[in-house]
């Protein structure tokens, strides 16, 4: 079994100490965020821009977010594929905005986020978490859709495509690993029956002569 390396809780401090950075730094913000319009001369702020934030309550919603369902999934699919989802995600809500925002700044880590909380959906469906009550995991990920979904008709600076674009792939990307899972279970169930019927053989001869 993969040794738990804590990528999720590495991010959040990544993450925390990126946004301090910024207040002393403020011209990063520029440097790392994502804009559609320079994305052939900056194509590192398809990832870098996970690490920006706007102002400390769209960091503590998003680290809050990060810290429940990150570190869940994690335990669930391992380091290395939480990592691999967490950057395909972040990527993924930037080519949404693309095309759904070309010609703003967009920054922060709910696309990489809402791929975590796809991915969670998929996999452990009847998960149930305590935020304001018991809420089972499928039931807070549609109300969070749902939301994304009104809210691209609206203008209030949220990138709800590419949460939805980062919820999306990490559905997709859940679901290969449950269907994974399920043939390596298969695979094994069947193993351990071949050897037991060997083991039976075995005890026949032996004993049933």
């Amino acid at each position: 079994m993969e040794k738990l390396r804590y990528y999720a809780w590495w991010l959040l401090g990544i993450i925390s100490f990126a946004f301090v950075m910024e207040a002393v730094f403020p011209q990063i913000i520029k440097i790392l965020s994502f804009r559609p319009s320079l994305v052939l001369a900056m194509p590192w702020t398809f990832i870098t821009s996970s690490f920006m934030h706007a102002d400390l309550s769209h960091l503590l919603q998003n680290m809050f977010a990060l810290g429940l369902f990150g570190i869940i999934l994690e335990r669930v699919i391992g380091s290395r594929n939480f990592l691999v989802l967490y950057f395909s995600g972040a990527v993924a809500g930037n080519v949404a905005a693309l095309f759904f925002y070309p010609n703003s700044l967009s920054l922060g880590a709910s696309g990489a986020i809402m791929a975590i909380v796809g991915a969670l959906t998929v996999l452990r469906p009847k998960l149930v978490l305590y935020i304001g009550g018991p809420l089972p995991m499928i039931l807070l990920a549609f109300m969070w859709v749902v939301i994304d979904l009104v809210g691209i008709f609206s203008q209030d600076n949220i990138g709800h495509a590419a949460h939805l674009a980062g919820f999306g792939f990490g559905a997709i990307y859940g679901y290969t690993m449950r269907k994974k899972y399920s043939q390596e279970r298969e695979i094994k169930k069947r193993a351990e029956l071949e050897i037991s019927d060997e083991y039976l053989d075995v005890w026949e001869r032996k004993y049933m002569k």
